[in-house]
Formats: C-alpha cells, structure tokens, sequence
C-alpha cells in the first residue's frame, strides 16, 4: 500500500509541474470583477441622521417663510417732534473778556500830625461832597488838657478832614486813637458813576475794534446793556499782546472792581440766514461732523449733513445748507436714530 501511495503522489507532482510550466510559458492576463460592496443604508443610526437632516431643513424652511411677517410685526416707530427752519437775519458777533474798573478814586490824607479821635465812614458806605469823616488831634493838645485851658480851646487846634467828592469808601486805613503824620492815606474813595470796562483786544484785532464803536455788555446775571468805545489805554500788555479799550456803559450799573464781563461788537449782518432749534443739530462724540434728520415722507427721516454755523438764543445757524422753510426735521427724539429711520410724529403741525 505505501508503495502505491507513492507512486500515485509522484505521479501527481509531475501533473502539477507541467501545468506550472504551460502557466509560466504563456501567462492568461488576470481579471478581477469585485462585487460591488453595498452597505445598509436603513440602518438605526443612518436613519435617526437622516430624520434629524429632514426635520431641519423643514425647521428652517418655516422660519424663512415667517421671518418677513416678523420683521413687519415688530417694527417700532420712535416718537419725536417735527420743526420748520427759520429764515432770519442775523448779526455775527465777536467776543472777548472785559473788566470792571472804576476810573476815578480819591485819596483822602491827613493835613496835621496827631491822634485820629473821631471816624465818621466805613468801608462801601456812600459819602457826600464836604462831608466830615475825621478828626485829628494834634500832639499838643494832649498835654494842654492838663492844663487849665478850656476844652473849646483844646477843640479848636483839632482839624477835621472833609470829603472832596461823592461816592464810595473803597478802603480806611484807620481807626480812633491811631497816630498818623501829615500825609498819610486815611481812606480812598471811588466815584460811583466813573465805572467803565475795560476790554482786552489781540493787537491785531484792534484796527477791526475801532471802527465798531457800539458793543453790547453780557452782565454777570445774563443781562445785557449797550456800550460804547470812549477811548483806549497808551500802553498794551506786554505778556498777553493785547490792547486796552474803554468801554462806557450807557446806563448806570453798580457792580465791584474786577469783575468779569462778556463784550460782544457786531462784525457783519448776515441776511437771509437759516436757523433751526439747538436741539435738530446732533453731532458725533467728537463733535466733528453734524447732521439733522429730515422727514422724507409721514414716517420715515434721512440724515442730512449740515455745518453749524452762529448761536442765536436757542436757535444755530445752518452754512451752506439746501433745507427750506416747507421741510420738516426732527427737533426733540432724533438722538441715536439711523438713516432711513421709521418715526411717530407727535406734534401738530
């Protein structure tokens, strides 16, 4: 049996060497056809994504479809106030710093050495022309009431200092019983009605000044009365560079030395100019560009750029601006709104 084995297994090795040598002497070209591999497109997993995919595209469907009736729904419309511009005249005015200054002051001097016995004024009490203030008491007189002269006598060799004008004591230097020398400053005085401003012009401002010579005079309250140049100082502040002008007030005001006034002198009148309330204009944060906000038609405002121009009372002037009397902007409620912004008018017309 082993021998038959054998022979059958040799016998069979030699088949396949042969095939082997047919193969490798004219080799068959290989195909392959691989079978296309199919996957389970419907399994759990795929199936929930695929759900979730269509869920949302109809999710977002709806909500594009609704969002135009939205926006539509909820469009506010802010309250505001409507103005017409005003076409006036104006004057355009320049300004500069003034100060109170009483022009006329008289000091009040002792004529003798002595002893002040009496003061008749105080410091911003008005006085009299030949009004007595003082007495003065000679040195002497102070020995003679040891004596037995009679005190008319004793009176008599006092002096009595009297007021050479009507106005204010501005300062008093002394008291009873204070000695002083012949000479000596006892009080000043100021003319009450000699109050003049004195106006500081840049020097090269002052040919424009002289040929103005009405003004008007801003007081501390916020009134104003006229003024008018009477004349300026020789000299000009070396520091500043400026030169003094006199400005009278044409009626009489009482106010101290040293106070701060406005002086405004009229440069040109403006005709025909354009003016809106203070509060149309709006501007940026660094106040650089402004703009006011016409109404285009019942509803809705544009932002028109404008360039300010003088402050009259409550009301600016608009350079260059092509607005008419018939438009319509905003003058309370435009602070913060957009170009093309959907407005409320409140007001009547």
């Amino acid at each position: 049996m082993n021998i038959i084995t054998g022979i059958t297994k040799t016998k069979e090795k030699g088949k396949r060497k042969k095939e082997i040598r047919k193969l490798t002497s004219n080799p068959q070209p290989i195909t392959r056809n691989p079978q296309p591999i199919t996957r389970n497109a419907f399994k759990p997993g795929n199936c929930f994504l695929f759900i979730s995919i269509v869920i949302l595209m109809f999710f977002f469907i709806g909500c594009a479809s609704r969002q135009p009736a939205q926006e539509a729904e909820v469009s506010v419309k802010s309250d505001v106030s409507v103005c017409k511009p005003v076409i006036r005249s104006a004057n355009n005015r320049i300004s500069f710093q003034g100060v109170t200054r009483y022009m006329q002051t008289n000091d009040i001097r002792s004529k003798m050495t002595g002893i002040i016995t009496r003061v008749n004024c105080a410091v911003a009490e008005n006085i009299s022309i030949n009004q007595a203030l003082f007495t003065v008491q000679p040195q002497e007189a102070a020995a003679l009431q040891k004596s037995k002269l009679s005190s008319q006598l004793i009176a008599g060799l006092s002096d009595t200092v009297y007021s050479h004008l009507s106005g204010q004591i501005k300062t008093l230097n002394v008291q009873i019983g204070d000695f002083v020398q012949a000479g000596d400053i006892l009080a000043s005085c100021i003319r009450t009605n000699s109050m003049r401003i004195i106006v500081y012009i840049p020097v090269e401002q002052v040919a424009t000044v002289e040929k103005m010579k009405d003004c008007m005079v801003t007081l501390p309250d916020g009134s104003t009365i006229g003024g008018q140049v009477s004349g300026k100082l020789p000299a000009a502040e070396a520091q500043n560079q400026t030169q003094a002008f006199i400005i009278e007030p044409k009626m009489n005001i009482s106010l101290a030395e040293n106070i701060n006034l406005t002086i405004q002198f009229i440069a040109e009148t403006i005709q025909n100019a354009v003016f809106v309330p203070q509060s149309a204009v709006l501007g940026n944060e660094e106040q650089t560009r402004f703009w006011v906000m016409k109404l285009i038609n019942d509803s809705t405002c544009m932002k028109v750029a404008v360039e300010k121009g003088m402050k009259v009372d409550s009301l600016v002037q608009l350079i260059g601006s092509d607005l008419k009397t018939d438009n319509l902007i905003i003058s309370e409620g435009g602070y913060g709104l957009p170009d093309s912004a959907r407005v409320k008018v409140i007001n009547a017309n």
